[in-house]
């Protein structure tokens, strides 16, 4: 047979199947089951049935959820504060991300259970005077923050208490323009001018509450001076005795470190009622304290060379004074290289300072004008026991608008800048033995610690990971 007629065959008795096929297929979509029910009717009747015993069981199980269960995200805001009092501070972060209703309530502005939380502590870089845009370094986060503040431009920053900045701008005059200024909720509060020797600023509280106390002092004049709100000027102050080298407030009181390790003390309640009243005195009380027994290694500077150089910095720790001691090296050529640091607590009943051995769960943050202690246990991390300090000048009285000048007698002397940081970290008590070692750069100024306030944080810190 020839191949066409073979082919022709095949394609017949395969059209021949084909139509038988398509008619069954025809017949079991109009009839299923010998039923005279057409099949797609059959199909819509199933359909249905089974969307109406879903919507059954969802039903079901709907009021189940809400005759056993509770909309989380409608808590009472008193039950979640109660909650947030009891978490870390990074716990309470991821805490906060949980739905808009609870980061609502942790990120208000300012509330009562949040008054005495910690926030981040982060630091501000300096140089930036002239700027809008200030930089600021989250070492808890490792981040960089910029924050934009149109108000600092052409300020220096002169310190902080907690999360309110202290802003300078030299008018060029020996006077000096001071503002307070919070960046995180923008609130500012004007001072009255100032003679610019001053060389340090406390706080007795937060300018948001109107009742606290401004202090500033210059240690070789020994001359202190007070503002209260709504003074029209400053209210001056003369001391007697030896100079003052660092001062803080704890527990109600500014205290007065003297050169020789004593301390003054005064009430901050009667600074309030003697500028109130416009009492001609102000009460202080004067406590000659035994100095700690210091012990010199090779290469340390030595107590009462005209050579030597360091640091003692007042720090309120959990209701405590402590004295931090800082000690620089003696070596020719060698600047801001931080050596050790020793911690001594202040015994009011001898009275005298006491070495500290080891400071627990907290850690010291140490600045010019913003020194501060955190509770790691609070913040949540692992880092206890430590000081973080930045490269304070040795000159306790040198501001940041006196650099310039500062940097010109560093050259003129061949002080060369160091190959080092702005900040580190010094653990009081290093269990692996290993040396410390930090070199500071003399060009660059200190930067301040601040804190970044909680509700703050809640509002715009992601959650950070405790691995």
């Amino acid at each position: 047979m020839r191949p066409f007629l073979l082919e022709a065959i095949v394609r017949r008795s395969v059209a021949k199947r084909m139509k038988i096929r398509n008619r069954k297929r025809k017949l079991k979509r109009g009839y299923a089951g010998g039923s005279s029910t057409p099949y797609f009717l059959l199909e819509a009747i199933k359909r249905r049935f089974i969307a109406k015993r879903r919507k059954t069981r969802y039903g079901r199980k709907r009021e189940l959820e809400n005759k056993y269960y509770v909309d989380w995200s409608s808590l009472p805001q008193g039950v979640l504060e109660m909650v947030a009092e009891k978490l870390s501070f990074i716990d309470c972060l991821s805490f906060s991300k949980v739905c808009r209703s609870w980061n609502s309530v942790l990120g208000e502005e300012l509330p009562n259970w949040q008054s005495q939380r910690h926030g981040f502590p982060w630091l501000l870089v300096s140089g930036q005077q002239n700027q809008e845009v200030r930089t600021c370094i989250s070492i808890m986060e490792n981040r960089i923050w910029e924050l934009e503040l149109p108000e600092v431009k052409g300020k220096y920053c002169w310190g902080s208490f907690r999360d309110w900045l202290i802003l300078v701008k030299n008018l060029d005059t020996f006077q000096l323009e001071v503002n307070l200024l919070n960046p995180f909720s923008r609130s500012e509060v004007s001072l009255p001018t100032m003679w610019n020797f001053y060389h340090k600023m406390v706080l007795s509280g937060l300018p948001s509450e109107n009742n606290f106390i401004c202090m500033v002092l210059h240690s070789q004049h020994r001359e202190l001076a007070f503002w209260i709100p709504g003074a029209q000027s400053w209210r001056k102050h003369k001391l007697k005795g030896e100079p003052f080298e660092d001062a803080v407030l704890c527990n109600g009181s500014f205290y007065l470190l003297g050169d020789g390790f004593n301390i003054w003390q005064i009430d901050v309640k009667s600074i309030y009622s003697s500028i109130s009243q416009g009492d001609s005195e102000i009460e202080m009380q004067f406590h000659e304290v035994k100095g700690p027994e210091i012990q010199f290694q090779e290469g340390m500077l030595v107590q009462g060379d005209d050579n030597s150089r360091f640091l003692k910095y007042l720090v309120e720790f959990s209701g405590k004074l402590l004295l931090v001691h800082r000690y620089f090296s003696n070596k020719p050529g060698v600047v801001l290289e931080t050596r050790k640091f020793e911690v001594y607590s202040l015994d009011y009943c001898q009275p005298s300072w006491k070495k500290v051995e080891d400071l627990g769960d907290q850690m010291i943050f140490l600045g010019k004008c913003s020194s501060a202690s955190f509770s790691a246990k609070e913040l949540g991390v692992g880092i206890s026991n430590s000081i973080y300090f930045c490269n304070d000048q040795t000159a306790p009285w040198w501001n940041e608008w006196d650099s310039d000048h500062f940097k010109g007698i560093s050259l003129r002397l061949g002080l060369n800048k160091t190959d080092g940081g702005h900040w580190g970290n010094f653990r009081l008590y290093n269990m692996d033995g290993e040396p410390f070692f930090y070199h500071g750069d003399i060009h660059s100024w200190a930067y301040t610690w601040l804190t970044a306030p909680s509700w703050w944080c809640y509002r715009n810190v992601p959650v950070i990971s405790t691995r």
